[in-house]
C-alpha cells in the first residue's frame, strides 16, 4: 500500500507540469472569435485585396478544351492595322503592286545604275531641275485655284530666276529666302482638291505610276491640261520626253521604295498607308 501511494505521489506532478499550458492553449483556442464579416464555414476576407472592386457575372467566360471554333479570336489586338482609306479593289492593287514592284527592282533599277554609271553626277542634277522648272505651271496654277497667292508669286519669280539664268538647267533660286515656305515638291490639282474638302475616295494602285488614290487619279489628268510636255507633238514625243525626265529622278524614289520593303511586314500594306499619310500632309500643310 506504501509503495502504491508513493507512486501515485510520484505522477502527480507530472501531470501537473504538463496540464496545465494544455489547459491554457485550450482556452485561447475558445476565445478566438472569427471576424463577424465572414461567412461560416468560408475564409475571413483578405485585408490587402479586400477593398478591391469585384468582376461583374460573366465577366470571365471558360470554354471547355476542344470546343473551340475556327472563328474564335482570343487575341486583345487587332489582326492588322486599321485602314486609313478604303480599298474594295485590293486583290486589283495587289496585282499591279507586285508587277511594278518586279519592274522598279528588276528593270528600272538596274537601268537607272547603268544610267548613273555612264552619266555624271552634274547632267542629271540639271536634267532634275530642268524637269522641275518645266512643271511651273502645274505649281502655279494650283497655288492660285487653292488662293495661295503669295506661294504663286514665290514659284513665279523661282521660274523666271532660273529660266533667265539657266534655261532651267540649274536651281539659282533654291537659296534665296522667300516671303513665305514653300513645298519644295509643288502643288498639284490631286492637293488642290483635297484644299476644297474632298476626300481620297477609294485607294488604287497604277502600272508603272505607281500608289494613288481616286481623288489623286482625277488630280492626275487634270494636271495634264497645264503640263506643257502634254502640247508637245506628236504625242509619242511627249510621251518619251516625259518619261526619260521621270526615269532621271528616280534617283530620289529607289531609296525609300527599297527601305519600306525591307522593313515592312506587308511591303503592299506599307506602302498604302505611307501614300495616304504623305499625301495627307501635303494637304494640311
Amino acid at each position: 500500500m506504501d509503495s502504491k501511494l508513493s507512486g501515485v505521489a510520484h505522477r502527480r506532478p507530472v501531470l501537473s507540469g504538463f496540464g496545465l499550458p494544455g489547459i491554457i492553449l485550450a482556452a485561447l483556442l475558445c476565445l478566438w472569435v472569427a471576424p463577424a464579416d465572414a461567412a461560416p464555414g468560408q475564409p475571413a476576407p483578405s485585408t490587402v485585396y479586400g477593398k478591391s472592386p469585384q468582376l461583374p457575372p460573366g465577366a470571365i467566360t471558360v470554354t471547355p478544351y476542344g470546343s473551340l471554333r475556327a472563328d474564335n479570336n482570343l487575341d486583345d489586338y487587332d489582326n492588322e492595322p486599321a485602314q486609313s482609306i478604303a480599298d474594295p479593289i485590293e486583290p486589283w492593287n495587289r496585282f499591279w503592286f507586285h508587277f511594278n514592284d518586279i519592274f522598279f527592282l528588276y528593270i528600272a533599277k538596274p537601268a537607272y545604275n547603268a544610267w548613273e554609271y555612264v552619266t555624271p553626277h552634274q547632267v542629271r542634277a540639271g536634267l532634275k531641275n530642268f524637269f522641275s522648272n518645266l512643271l511651273f505651271p502645274v505649281r502655279f496654277v494650283n497655288n492660285i485655284l487653292q488662293f495661295r497667292f503669295f506661294e504663286a508669286g514665290v514659284e513665279f519669280s523661282r521660274f523666271i530666276a532660273n529660266t533667265t539664268a539657266s534655261v532651267g538647267f540649274a536651281d539659282v533660286a533654291k537659296g534665296y529666302k522667300t516671303i513665305v515656305p514653300v513645298d519644295p515638291t509643288g502643288e498639284d490639282f490631286g492637293q488642290t482638291l483635297g484644299r476644297w474638302g474632298l476626300g481620297h475616295g477609294f485607294y488604287i494602285v497604277w502600272p508603272i505610276l505607281g500608289p494613288s488614290s481616286a481623288r489623286d487619279s482625277v488630280g492626275r489628268a487634270g494636271d495634264l491640261f497645264a503640263d506643257p510636255l502634254f502640247y508637245l507633238q506628236p504625242m509619242e514625243l511627249s510621251a518619251g520626253v516625259a518619261a526619260g525626265l521621270r526615269f532621271n529622278a528616280l534617283g530620289d524614289v529607289l531609296p525609300l521604295y527599297e527601305d519600306l520593303n525591307t522593313v515592312a511586314v506587308d511591303p503592299y500594306i506599307a506602302m498604302r498607308e505611307a501614300y495616304v499619310n504623305f499625301r495627307n500632309a501635303q494637304v494640311l500643310h
